[in-house]
């Protein structure tokens, strides 16, 4: 399923590198500033989303460089209860947009804050974005993007049409070294907007930069001026028993810890990591306080919500179950470092793994790729069908546990004579 999603953005990328946004060089949001290039015409690729509490729609466009903002509005707030359950969205999909099932790519969700509505980034094909609206009742429709005029902000330093990834064939026993080259030919822009979370009046992205330390999170105030704060992030990756300034954030929330108000970040292979917030300056060099490790996978989604009453974080991950993360686990959390981490075991195999504070594993049937909370009740899901293989949206009950699907497996309960 993963593939598919980076084929599509390889694809979008390679075949509209020619028509790719300049990007300039910045000088120095928010605490110092830098400043991009002159706002970019048209969303070419549909990405990463996120909402401001107000109702704007920000969308990440990896092939522009750029965050496009659309005004969608307030909207009407609703005390419905949320059943959402829509079967088979990407056929549905692709019957609203006139295409092939096999077409369509979904890369991003985010709820509308009042209205709860479902809004889903799409390709089409080889790259033509599309916005899809679900309402409450499960209806699908276009969102018009001819009719809205967004503002958009340029990243200063995204990586260029012609950076590539490094070709890993034969850094691993893998029987199909076609395959890595294929990941090799992915253009690094891919990865310029991987995750957006607006917070307290700014949108925070995490991605990569063009510069050798790429890993970085950039904050940009709204309404957009160009101008932002960029900073690079180091991690120790306990796993990797190293330091990394590369791979960037892949999902990432906000919560209070220690009396600070802190980024949590989850990277790939999957690392927990704490930064204050007030650390995330113009230019600076910041080290994340790793204080877990979730094992092997790729983080999808990270939603704050409560559960059982209790601050926490809801995690997918392309390689595991979702996890439930109490935010009190991480307060004074130990921070781990090469003196205090497990040494000599660099997988799920290892019984220090996962490791910290990093919560329990949630049985749920299939591939949870994008989750966002609902609301105060309920979160919502794009699920890959395990029998089937196709893309379902499903509210998930946060109380007493998110748990799907339990019509594809049998339990003890389901034989004659058994109950609660």
């Amino acid at each position: 399923m993963m593939k598919l999603t980076l084929l599509s953005t390889t694809s979008a990328l390679v075949i509209a590198s020619s028509a790719l946004v300049p990007v300039l060089a910045q000088a120095d949001p928010v605490s110092a500033t830098s400043v991009s290039s002159p706002a970019a015409a048209k969303l070419q690729y549909a990405g990463a989303l996120t909402f401001s509490p107000d109702g704007v729609l920000f969308v990440g466009d990896n092939i522009s460089g750029a965050v496009f903002a659309y005004p969608i509005g307030a909207g009407t707030a609703t005390t419905a209860a949320m059943p959402l359950d829509v079967e088979g969205i990407d056929g549905q999909i692709a019957a609203l947009l006139k295409t092939s099932q096999s077409s369509i790519h979904i890369n991003g969700m985010a709820v509308h804050p009042t209205s709860h509505e479902v809004y889903l980034s799409v390709s089409i094909g080889a790259g033509s974005p599309a916005l899809v609206k679900v309402s409450l009742s499960g209806v699908l429709s276009q969102v018009d993007l001819a009719s809205s005029t967004p503002t958009s902000w340029v990243v200063p330093d995204a990586p260029t049409p012609d950076e590539h990834f490094r070709d890993r064939t034969g850094d691993l026993p893998m029987p199909r070294g076609d395959r890595d080259h294929l990941k090799a030919m992915t253009p690094m822009r891919s990865m310029t907007i991987v995750d957006m979370k607006f917070h307290n009046g700014e949108l925070f992205v995490a991605g990569i930069s063009n510069e050798e330390f790429s890993s970085t999170l950039r904050r940009v105030s709204y309404p957009f001026d160009g101008r932002s704060s960029s900073t690079a992030v180091r991690i120790y990756h306990v796993a990797h028993e190293r330091y990394e300034t590369r791979a960037p954030i892949r999902a990432m929330g906000f919560a209070t810890i220690d009396g600070q108000d802190t980024l949590i970040a989850a990277y790939t292979c999957s690392p927990l990591v704490l930064i204050p917030i007030a650390d995330l300056k113009e230019g600076a060099k910041v080290t994340g306080r790793t204080v877990g490790d979730m094992g092997n996978g790729q983080p999808l989604s990270l939603v704050s919500v409560s559960f059982h009453g209790e601050p926490s974080l809801f995690v997918t991950n392309v390689g595991h179950s979702p996890r439930m993360i109490p935010i009190s686990g991480l307060q004074k959390a130990v921070t781990y470092l090469p003196e205090n981490s497990p040494h000599g075991g660099v997988g799920d195999r290892s019984p220090e793994y996962p490791l910290g504070p990093v919560g329990k594993a949630l049985m749920f049937i299939g591939s949870s790729l994008f989750a966002d909370k609902l609301d105060d009740k309920y979160l919502v899901s794009v699920t890959r069908d395990a029998p089937s293989g196709s893309l379902n949206l499903q509210a998930l009950l946060t109380f007493p546990l998110p748990v799907n699907n339990l019509d594809e497996i049998w339990a003890e309960q389901d034989f004659k004579g058994g109950g609660k």
